[in-house]
């Protein structure tokens, strides 16, 4: 297994070389092609913070300029028959993705989900208090590990660990020192994005059939921006009778009207 943070932005060359180095540690011969060494042996790769090679300001997966070849090949892994495994872990989901789920490759996309029962794990290890209120403090955070060690600082700061305290003056959720981290999220998406984002402020949900707020925008671009807030995992799709409607999570319909209030 070889696991590799894509933070620092590795050129494709540079990628396949450290991929080569790995896999001719264990393997014997060398072989000329990445794809070569999928097929030879049963592999597992993760390339994580993919994101970072996608621009800002643009509709969800859209790479960089100098790094576009990633597209071809991680296309070329998809298509071609090997053994192996290899998976993506980004904020955005990549453009030739869902085309390639479209087209019935062995290519899936996984949502994570936040954490249920094991996240009562980080509130025990921040010895908070009111165990009885924790599904609560959960579901208000959707059980993201991340958010959930924050705001367990916080309780334990502001409210000596009383859980029921916290929820007690909460009328709103509470963001906290959860701002960055939203705010780094909200600055990469693009002017469409925002616009339509923005309408989520006065709506619990919005439908395909419904018409821009924006009387500027057509219903086409409003599609493209739902499409691409919904990669960025930003939007969920739910059910409400016979149609599809996509809500805002609430964390982040909280964090909009803080932010456009």
């Amino acid at each position: 297994m070889m696991w590799r943070s894509l933070s620092d932005r590795p050129t494709l060359s540079s990628l396949k070389n450290q991929l080569q180095q790995f896999f001719a540690q264990s393997q014997q011969p060398s072989l000329p092609t990445i794809i070569d060494y999928l097929r030879h042996s049963r592999c597992l790769v993760i390339l994580d913070d993919l994101h970072n090679l996608f621009k800002s300001g643009e509709l969800a997966g859209e790479y960089l300029t100098d790094y576009k070849e990633y597209r071809t090949f991680f296309r070329q892994i998809a298509k071609n028959h090997h053994q192996s495994c290899v998976i993506l872990i980004s904020w955005e989901k990549p453009r030739e993705i869902a085309t390639l789920e479209a087209e019935k490759h062995s290519t899936r996309t996984l949502h994570l989900k936040g954490l249920s029962a094991d996240a009562e794990k980080i509130l025990r290890s921040h010895q908070l208090t009111d165990s009885d209120k924790w599904p609560e403090l959960i579901n208000l955070y959707q059980g993201h590990p991340t958010w959930l060690n924050i705001i367990a600082s916080t309780i334990v700061e502001l409210f000596d660990g009383s859980v029921s305290l916290f929820l007690s003056y909460s009328e709103d959720i509470f963001l906290g020192d959860l701002e960055p981290i939203l705010e780094s999220h909200l600055e990469r998406l693009s002017d469409l994005e925002q616009q339509v984002i923005s309408g989520f402020r006065k709506n619990q949900a919005i439908a395909l059939s419904q018409k821009p707020t924006n009387p500027e925008l057509s219903q086409s671009e409003l599609w493209s921006a739902i499409q691409s807030l919904v990669r960025r995992g930003l939007l969920e799709k739910i059910s409400e009778g016979e149609r599809g409607m996509f809500q805002l999570h609430p964390i982040w319909q909280q964090y909009l009207k803080f932010k456009l209030s």
